[in-house]
């Protein structure tokens, strides 16, 4: 697709895709953060890995056509944040619950291939993790955990400015433990944090709960919109979201005493309508006292948290390799 080969990596523009079942994020950006360009897609989640491929050629043609209708520089870097399981050693996404049907795809190669560029590649909380270092509010911590709520919740850990990357592919993947403390006892199955706290499952919580409330193709976003004006019944959905994840958090609170907790997206947009139930939450199953709590927060960076998550893999790269 593009012209130019690197076999190492470059300082210059970046292609960055952020992908999971919600949607795909296509940013062109620099290295400090500021995004030119953008564009995206809605996958179906039970295409293929070649069908996706397709659509990820299809759309980027788009944007890089209009890269070069402005004079602007091609891009010299993909980057990408996945949601899955992604094996870095052998460049496979060996499995994804956002897409049911890929196994072990060549995930690093066929997008080398598709573009002829150098391209690097993060599990989705991983990718948060470093844009908060880069950009948010992460910088200036040594400390701190990062939380996907995409349709399957991750965790990434940074300790001693280090982000935590072990070899298993699975690493992080938290969203199917299990909550048996919030089991009806009408119903036979317990539920996960992917039921109850992610993007996905907030908004089937709230049809299921609250059916004569919503739309049935009601998004996350509207019910955190209504809760910023003061719904009721959104304020509702989302504090019960945060009380099932704070609880899910404890352990992880007393295994790594964190500086604090990032919130991604989208549920950092709720601001404290999502973060306070979560930290009460989380002190009360915890045991912890007030002092011995990280802080709770949604990502500072907001609505541009995807794109910077698209882009922050490689311009994490770019600056261990300078630094090295």
């Amino acid at each position: 697709m593009l012209k130019k080969s690197s076999a190492s990596l470059s300082s210059g523009y970046i292609l960055g895709f952020k992908m999971d079942a919600e949607g795909v994020t296509i940013a062109y950006g620099n290295h400090s953060g500021i995004i030119s360009e953008r564009a995206g897609f809605k996958p179906d989640p039970a295409q293929s890995f070649q069908s996706f491929l397709g659509l990820v050629s299809q759309h980027s043609d788009k944007l890089l056509n209009i890269i070069q209708a402005q004079h602007l520089p091609l891009p010299e870097l993909v980057s990408i944040s996945i949601a899955g399981s992604y094996n870095a050693q052998q460049g496979l996404l060996t499995s994804s619950r956002d897409f049911p049907s890929w196994k072990n795809e060549p995930l690093k190669s066929q997008f080398q291939l598709l573009f002829n560029l150098p391209t690097v590649i993060e599990k989705a909380a991983d990718a948060g993790a470093l844009a908060e270092m880069l950009f948010g509010t992460a910088q200036n911590l040594k400390d701190f955990s990062f939380i996907d709520l995409g349709p399957n919740i991750s965790l990434a850990n940074v300790l001693n400015t280090k982000l935590q990357a072990p070899v298993s592919p699975h690493a992080g993947l938290i969203g199917r433990n299990k909550l048996p403390q919030l089991k009806k006892e009408a119903e036979d199955y317990i539920p996960t944090l992917n039921d109850l706290c992610s993007s996905a499952g907030i908004v089937a919580q709230a049809i299921s709960t609250q059916a004569s409330h919503w739309d049935p193709e009601v998004a996350v976003y509207q019910i955190i919109n209504a809760a910023l004006n003061n719904d009721p019944y959104a304020i509702e959905r989302l504090a019960e979201a945060g009380t099932a994840l704070g609880q899910g958090l404890a352990p992880y609170i007393h295994l790594l005493r964190q500086d604090m907790i990032l919130i991604g997206f989208p549920l950092c947009l709720a601001g404290e309508l999502f973060s306070e139930p979560v930290f009460k939450s989380a002190q009360m199953s915890s045991g912890l006292g007030l002092e011995e709590m990280p802080k709770i927060v949604g990502s500072a960076l907001g609505n541009r948290l995807p794109e910077l998550q698209a882009l922050a893999p490689a311009i994490y790269a770019v600056r261990n390799q300078t630094q090295a």
